[in-house]
């Protein structure tokens, strides 16, 4: 093995089609967005209001006990 194979094994990973791999992977969230944008009642405005109830309902107990 001469310098300049092993300048080439310590700089390159040695598997072209990794590389490829790696540049042709998207973003699952980045896909899912576009398809969200593309919706017209995609607005989580639902999935917001279920949230909210779960923290009332969570928190509810403890600070009505407080407040008396």
């Amino acid at each position: 093995i001469g310098l300049e194979d092993e300048r080439k094994m310590l700089t390159e990973s040695g598997d072209p089609k990794e590389e490829e791999e790696e540049e042709g992977e998207l973003d699952p969230l980045t896909t899912v967005r576009e398809q969200c944008q593309q919706l017209e009642k995609c607005d989580c405005t639902e999935e917001l209001f279920d949230f909210l109830h779960a923290t009332d309902h969570c928190v509810a107990h403890k600070l009505f006990n407080n407040l008396k």
